[in-house]
């Protein structure tokens, strides 16, 4: 098997269809449909299935795409390292970032960035653990930057960097009728938003916290990502629970916390993870230095 073999099917996949993949790799259409003919002969098992609206991959042609990406992403990584030690700025750099960063770092770390590496294509996919996590695995994101429950994430599969841990609050819309008065009961019987994916009908955090106040979970809870959950929140009378250094950031205008103790939510702990078996480049190494340095509390 060759790599440009392995191109060629990361690129029939991304694009679609063996036209679009010659177009992007600036080669005939019979040069892509070749390599994909002699790779399934190598292969031994037919990889894709050609249909009428494209292109789709047997289950052996899946397995061996996870390997082609990591494979032809870490041959571009290894160009880029050489090219980036010798002072060159050059290069494509996939980051992928936690809302919370989002709203209260990631520009000032772009913007340091920048005035090192300015022609190094930068990729930034927003998300939380469940959508980045196995993005970085698969070598389609170089770091990423995410915030989890304290201790949440141990063992040796990724490089981590343990930047800060910050408490949690409990926030509602400004008016909230709940900010008078507020008690465990009357916070069960709201509709919660929250950024965590539902497993099983369970939110163990959400759980965990109304039983130490020996009251039953909330039965109402919606799932939305970080820009919803605060419009939600804004214009109904839910309830969530975000980092407290969101607070105060634009992007929680109209939002305040419930301060009155009833609930202690667990830290949360912001961490930038790569893979424990790929070294950074030049610039992917700088820009985890910035990533880690704006995220301090004192820098913030």
């Amino acid at each position: 098997m060759k790599l440009g073999q392995f191109e060629c099917l990361v690129a029939v996949v991304d694009h679609g269809s063996i036209r679009a993949a010659a177009r992007a790799l600036n080669l005939s259409q019979a040069a892509v449909t070749k390599s994909m003919r002699l790779l399934e002969e190598e292969a031994g098992l037919p990889l894709l299935v050609r249909q009428s609206r494209g292109i789709a991959l047997t289950a052996a042609g899946k397995r061996l795409l996870e390997r082609a990406r990591v494979i032809t992403r870490q041959t571009a990584l290894a160009r880029e390292e050489l090219r980036q030690a010798i002072g060159e700025d050059f290069g494509t750099l996939r980051v992928g970032i936690t809302p919370f960063l989002t709203s209260t770092g990631l520009g000032r770390a772009f913007g340091w960035f920048r005035q090192r590496y300015r022609n190094v294509q930068l990729q930034v996919i927003e998300g939380l653990m469940t959508r980045v996590l196995p993005r970085l695995r698969e070598g389609t994101l170089d770091i990423a930057a995410v915030a989890a429950d304290v201790g949440e994430l141990q063992g040796d599969e990724f490089r981590i960097r343990r930047v800060f841990q910050a408490p949690q609050s409990i926030i509602v819309r400004e008016g909230h009728p709940l900010l008078e008065r507020p008690t465990a009961r009357a916070l069960a019987a709201c509709e919660w938003v929250l950024t965590q994916p539902v497993g099983n009908g369970q939110q163990p955090r959400v759980e965990a916290m109304f039983s130490l106040a020996g009251v039953a979970p909330p039965t109402h809870v919606a799932v939305c990502e970080a820009a919803s959950t605060m419009a939600l929140l804004r214009s109904t009378d839910a309830v969530s629970i975000v980092p407290a250094p969101v607070l105060g950031h634009s992007d929680a205008a109209g939002v305040v916390a419930i301060r009155d103790g009833i609930f202690s939510p667990s830290d949360i702990e912001l961490l930038i993870l790569t893979r424990a078996d790929v070294p950074l480049t030049p610039a992917a190494e700088y820009f985890a230095h910035c990533l880690e340095t704006v995220s301090r509390p004192g820098d913030r």
